[in-house]
């Protein structure tokens, strides 16, 4: 009973993560709607310099293939011997931006474990710790970076205390995985949520994080994940890169300093639950820090549109053709990465034994 109540539970968590989602997303979108006039920003767009968004593309591609080598250092090796190949891991990754492109609540992660798993016979546990230890390293570098860009162009004094807080917990995280490890972080995670009012219903979240940590906490895993932060942080340059490029296409007046900062802010903006594609939380975050750093209102909204419409069509493309390169349907592999996921964490302490 106790199971069949926990699954339940977690069947409602995820309708109302979902339900937030949206509803965020649609406030997102009418602040933006309503505080810019679209047809400027339609102007601005129209008259856009197509060079420098094929740039983009190159840009793009290149950050996608250090991904894929970043999560190639967080993954267990295969239970039959041999190394994983970053070829092999890129089409699961981009089948799962195309999955968080699409689908609600994210699923495109814990689709892109499950894959991969399947695809290179990995432990089940281990393909989904990996995942969630790489949006930690990746977040809290890119916590690191925005703040430095913050600092750098004088930005306003609450986008450098807000970056400066989640550079401070950024690092704070960081260190401690290299150094103590992710079980024990967990375990003092624990410690501290069951004293809190609402321990019952986020056990079920610490047990998955307990399972996960476990299967991930291996002897390598601070080399490992002093590499990943390295590759995150060229990553978040690329991406940078890429406002820079599309500020360039729009006219914009944007340095690569202030283009790595509304980039960071943009991306810790779509950390909030919203609907598939992030849409309105990252054009409200892109747009409105742009403005934030003397980015007229028009050009700032287009500068948001065509940064979030290049990023998503060609990593939600490139998953698409990986899906019929795969012979796999989105659909059926969201069912099975959920039901996956649900097994994982049961499965892993047999595992390690």
């Amino acid at each position: 009973m106790g199971g069949i109540g926990s699954k339940a539970g977690g069947r409602r968590s995820t309708i109302l993560i979902r339900l937030v989602g949206i509803l965020i997303s649609i406030a997102a979108l009418w602040l933006v709607l309503h505080s810019v006039d679209l047809g400027a920003c339609a102007t601005v767009l129209s008259h856009a310099d197509p060079v420098p968004l094929l740039a983009c593309l190159a840009v793009i591609a290149a950050q996608v293939i250090l991904r894929s080598v970043r999560w190639r250092l967080l993954l267990p090796a295969p239970r039959h011997g041999g190394s994983l190949q970053v070829r092999r891991i890129l089409p699961p990754l981009l089948v799962g931006y195309l999955g968080n492109a699409v689908l609600p609540a994210r699923l495109g992660e814990p689709i892109r474990a499950y894959l991969v798993a399947r695809r290179e016979d990995l432990d089940a546990a281990e393909a989904f710790g990996s995942v969630v230890l790489e949006r930690v390293v990746d977040t809290a570098t890119l916590a690191v970076v925005a703040f430095v860009a913050a600092v750098a162009v004088h930005a306003p004094s609450w986008i450098v205390e807000a970056t400066g807080l989640a550079a401070l917990g950024g690092t704070g995280i960081t260190v401690a995985l290299v150094v103590i490890g992710p079980t024990p972080l967990v375990r003092l995670a624990r410690r501290i949520v069951e004293r809190l009012p609402l321990a019952a219903r986020v056990a079920p979240v610490m047990d998955r994080l307990d399972d996960f940590a476990r299967g991930i906490d291996r002897p390598s895993r601070s080399g490992a994940i002093v590499f990943a932060v390295l590759i995150s942080a060229v990553c978040w340059m690329l991406d940078a890169t890429t406002f820079w490029l599309v500020a360039r296409s729009i006219g914009a007046d944007v340095s690569p300093a202030s283009a790595l900062l509304i980039a960071a802010v943009t991306v810790l903006g779509t950390a909030l639950p919203s609907a598939p594609g992030y849409v309105g939380t990252f054009d409200l975050a892109a747009s409105t820090t742009a403005q934030a750093l003397g980015v007229a209102a028009a050009p700032a909204l287009a500068l948001a549109v065509l940064a979030h419409a290049i990023t998503v069509l060609f990593t939600a493309g490139g998953g698409a053709v990986s899906l019929v390169a795969m012979n796999v349907r989105l659909g059926r592999l969201a069912t099975d990465a959920a039901a996956a996921e649900e097994t994982a964490g049961s499965a892993a302490p047999s595992d390690a034994v």
